[in-house]
């Protein structure tokens, strides 16, 4: 085996989560004695998530971290440590992987059509990074690779997966040519246009993805809502209304739209970015998106589920939380806990691990874990079961009947048994390392309170 794909067998194996003490001290070394390994550690599995702040390496341990940690997670950000001291040389080099936007550095531009938000792993056709703060004006993009956000002067916000070539018209059309976008249209933007080269597609105030495949081929889900779809350049074509959880596909070859299976595979790398979620990595997912997918009736056994909950709301009331600083959680009593003020404008995600009987051994006890990084700061982690309670009446979501949660139960301190949970805000207070441990038939969940930007 060469060197090379050494290196990418202990990447992929800490991706996997399936590394042994060895191969952590081995790529532990290798990520000091080269630079490119590091590299290939950020494509693979985008450890660049820390770095939104450039925060120093020493700073991402928890900041208060019980004796009897978990060794798997200090491994894990051992690993994170020594792989950001080389990206943060990467960085002032002018290497840039993963930016979330500074809204100070956003100039007044009449011109504008749109604003890069959120950019991961972008690059354009030439090579150049998009970062977030860049104006979109009429005219093309060409994305070669990763997913960027954009959000409208209108409200509206699309993201885009590369490779992907789209042209900005105006703030109510865009023309995708080929690649992946997905899109959440408000009321101020209901009348937005996709169009492209088969099908023209009208939102009527929903959330919803639109690809378009190298063969011409236009398919159409919505997520929320619904959308009038007919086929391009025909005066004649009567337009087919998509509800949610309905797709159509558009054909070169045909004048009709079709109706088609709900396929949302090819939207689950930017519908995350569209709704404020970065990354994931290890076994952390962000759910599919659909009117069906929510935590009261979805079991994994092998993810902790990123679900979303309400968005950019203001609670009229002080919502007492676990966690608000960078550190590993650790129980207090209810009276000790931070609290955050009303009148904050937040927007809510549950993490949820939701274990169910299978195989040959039903009742094997899951563990799996995982990181999450959101695009905004955290402004709250609520883990006890009285609190998901509380604040389940505020962020949740009303049409929902939500199972009863069991807390997240920390390891205590001192004690050195294995089994525990463990939730870690890392020092970029955008980043979630999360490891939980549950039986079948139970479910632990994690609710993290987001601060949202006024853009």
């Amino acid at each position: 085996m060469s060197a090379e794909q050494r290196d990418l067998e202990l990447v992929n194996g800490y991706c996997a989560g399936s590394l042994t003490d060895a191969e952590f001290l081995e790529l532990e070394a290798r990520l000091r004695e080269s630079g490119q390994v590091c590299q290939l550690l950020v494509e693979y599995r985008s450890i660049e998530t820390a770095l939104p702040t450039a925060f120093p390496s020493s700073t991402i341990q928890p900041a208060a971290a019980n004796a009897g940690v978990k060794d798997g997670v200090i491994r894990r950000l051992r690993i994170e440590v020594v792989a950001l001291a080389v990206v943060v040389v990467m960085l002032a080099a002018g290497v840039f992987f993963l930016w979330p936007v500074n809204s100070d550095q956003n100039p007044v531009d009449s011109q504008r059509i749109a604003i890069v938000t959120d950019s991961v792993g972008a690059y354009r056709e030439e090579g150049v990074v998009i970062r977030p703060g860049e104006s979109i004006e009429a005219g093309h993009l060409v994305l070669q690779r990763g997913v960027i956000r954009l959000d409208f002067v209108n409200g509206a916000s699309l993201a885009v997966e590369g490779p992907a070539k789209i042209e900005f018209v105006n703030k109510m059309r865009v023309v995708l040519q080929r690649g992946i976008v997905t899109a959440t249209i408000p009321e101020a933007a209901i009348g937005f246009v996709v169009d492209t080269g088969t099908a023209h597609v009208v939102d009527l105030g929903t959330a919803f993805g639109v690809s378009v495949g190298n063969d011409g081929t236009t398919d159409v889900c919505v997520f929320e809502g619904e959308v009038s779809v007919s086929r391009s350049g025909s005066a004649s074509s009567q337009p087919t209304l998509v509800h949610e959880g309905q797709a159509v596909r558009a054909l070169e070859q045909s004048s009709t739209i079709d109706s088609a299976d709900y396929e949302v595979s090819p939207f689950e790398n930017a519908w995350p970015v569209n709704s404020g979620v970065l990354q994931t990595t290890g076994s952390i997912r962000y759910v599919s998106p659909g009117p069906d997918f929510h935590p009261g009736n979805y079991e994994d056994n092998e993810h902790i589920v990123v679900f979303p909950e309400r968005t950019g709301f203001i609670p009229e009331e002080a919502i007492r939380v676990d966690m608000v600083d960078p550190g590993e959680y650790a129980r207090t009593d209810y009276r000790d806990k931070p609290v955050l003020p009303s009148g904050r404008r937040l927007t809510s995600y549950l993490l949820q691990l939701d274990a169910y009987s299978e195989g040959k051994n039903p009742n094997r006890r899951r563990s799996v874990r995982g990181q999450v990084t959101f695009a905004n700061p955290i402004a709250g982690v609520i883990t006890a079961t009285r609190l998901l309670k509380e604040s389940e009446t505020i962020f949740g979501n009303p049409d929902v009947e939500y199972a009863t949660a069991r807390e997240v139960e920390p390891r205590p301190e001192g004690d050195l048994r294995k089994g525990f949970d463990s939730v870690i805000l890392a020092a970029d207070r955008r980043t979630l390392f999360v490891e939980l441990q549950e039986n079948p038939g139970h479910l632990d969940q994690v609710r993290v309170l987001i601060e949202v930007e006024e853009r």
